[in-house]
C-alpha cells in the first residue's frame, strides 16, 4: 500500500498546515484520542480536532514510522509549553490511500494530561486532572 497520504498528513502536522489535513482523510474518519473519551468521527470533526491541536502546541516531529499493508505506525514527540510528549499512532488506510482510523496513545501520563488541560479548555471539553492516590 502506497503511504503518501500518512507521509503528507505528517508533514502537514509538523508544519502546522491546517488546510492541508483535510485532503488526506477519508469521509468517514474515526479519531480515538488520548484526550478525550470519546473517539471523533468524520473528516469536518476531526480537523477540527486536529486543528486545535496544531493551535495548542508548539511543535510535533516525526521520529520513527513503518508500514505492513494498509496499516501504519508513527512514534512522534509534541512539545508544549516546555512540556515532552511522546506519543505513537495506529493508522489504517482506506482501499485508495486515505488515513480512516487513527488510534493514539501518549505518555508520559502526567505530561499527556497538562495538554489535556489546555486542548479541552480550547475545544470546550471537560479538563481532565491526575490526581494520585492516598
Amino acid at each position: 500500500m502506497n503511504t503518501h497520504h500518512v507521509e503528507a498528513y505528517f508533514k502537514a502536522m509538523s508544519g502546522k498546515e491546517t488546510t492541508k489535513l483535510a485532503e488526506h482523510l477519508s469521509e468517514s474518519v474515526i479519531l480515538q484520542s488520548p484526550v478525550f473519551p470519546d473517539p471523533f468521527e468524520g473528516k469536518e470533526t476531526v480537523v477540527k480536532i486536529l486543528s486545535g491541536l496544531l493551535a495548542t502546541i508548539d511543535s510535533l516531529d516525526v521520529d520513527l514510522t513503518f508500514a505492513s499493508d494498509r496499516d501504519v505506525a508513527v512514534f512522534f514527540t509534541i512539545q508544549c509549553d516546555g512540556i515532552t510528549v511522546k506519543g505513537n499512532e495506529h493508522i489504517h488506510l482506506d482501499e485508495n490511500g486515505l488515513i480512516d482510523f487513527f488510534e493514539v496513545a501518549w505518555r508520559p501520563l502526567p505530561s499527556a494530561v497538562l495538554i489535556q488541560e489546555k486542548l479541552a479548555n480550547k475545544l470546550g471539553g471537560q479538563p481532565m486532572r491526575l490526581v494520585p492516590a492516598t
